[in-house]
C-alpha cells in the first residue's frame, strides 16, 4: 500500500471521528436547551476522564483490596480452575480483556433495561479509555442503575463467587473489576446527592444535573 493511500485512509477516519464528536455534542446541547426551555436549571456534575480515573482508582481501591486480601484469608483456597497453571493464566488473561468491553456492555444493558430500549446509547473513547453514554435525560435512580450495574455484576457478584467457592482467580478478577469501577463510584457518589433529572455526559466523566430552581 501506498504511503499517500495510508494518509488519505488516516486523514478519512480522523475526519469520520471528528463528525462523530460534534454529532453527539450537538446532541447534547440540544438536549440541554430543550430541558432549559423547560424551565429547569443546569449544574455540571463532571470530570475530565484523567481526573476520574485518579479519583477513581483512590475511591475503589480500598473495597478492591478488602475482597482480594480477605479472600486470601480463606481456608482451603482454590487456586486452579481449570487444573493446569499454564491454562489458568491464559484464561485469567482472557477474562481480564474480556471484562473491559463487557463493562461497557453492562452500562448499555442497565439503561436499555429501564429505558425499553437501546436507542440513544453510545460507545466511544475518551483520552484512551472506553465509555459507554446515555444520550437522554433520565431520573436519578434510573441513571443510577445503567451506572452501578458492572459494579454490581462484574464486581460485587465475581467477588462474592469467589469467596464462596474459595476460588483465588475468580475473587482476584471480581477484585479487578471494583478497580475499573472506580469512575462508576465516583459517578455514584455524585448522583446520590443529586436529585433532578441526570442527562450522561457524551465525554466527560458524569453528567448534568437539571433541576427546578425551587429543588
Amino acid at each position: 500500500m501506498k504511503k499517500s493511500d495510508t494518509n488519505f485512509r488516516n486523514a478519512a477516519r480522523e475526519e469520520w471521528r471528528r463528525k462523530v464528536r460534534e454529532d453527539r455534542l450537538a446532541r447534547f446541547e440540544a438536549s440541554c436547551k430543550a430541558l432549559n426551555g423547560q424551565g429547569y436549571v443546569c449544574r455540571d456534575c463532571t470530570l475530565p476522564p484523567r481526573r476520574a480515573g485518579m479519583f477513581g482508582i483512590l475511591a475503589a481501591a480500598p473495597f478492591a483490596l478488602a475482597v482480594f486480601i480477605g479472600g486470601l484469608f480463606l481456608p482451603g483456597k482454590i487456586f486452579l480452575m481449570t487444573g493446569n497453571f499454564f491454562a489458568d493464566a491464559a484464561l485469567f488473561v482472557l477474562l481480564l480483556f474480556v471484562s473491559i468491553p463487557a463493562h461497557e456492555g453492562l452500562h448499555a444493558l442497565g439503561w436499555a433495561a429501564v429505558r425499553g430500549t437501546f436507542r440513544g446509547i453510545r460507545f466511544g473513547m475518551a483520552e484512551g479509555a472506553p465509555y459507554c453514554a446515555c444520550e437522554e435525560p433520565l431520573p436519578r435512580g434510573r441513571y443510577l442503575f445503567g451506572v452501578l450495574l458492572p459494579l454490581l455484576l462484574l464486581g460485587l457478584g465475581l467477588s462474592i463467587a469467589g469467596l464462596c467457592l474459595r476460588t483465588v482467580p475468580l475473587f482476584a478478577l471480581g477484585a479487578f473489576n471494583i478497580a475499573c469501577a472506580g469512575g462508576d463510584i465516583i459517578v455514584s457518589a455524585r448522583a446520590v446527592l443529586s436529585p433532578g433529572i441526570l442527562l450522561d455526559h457524551p465525554e466527560r466523566c458524569g453528567f448534568y444535573r437539571f433541576y427546578k430552581d425551587a429543588e
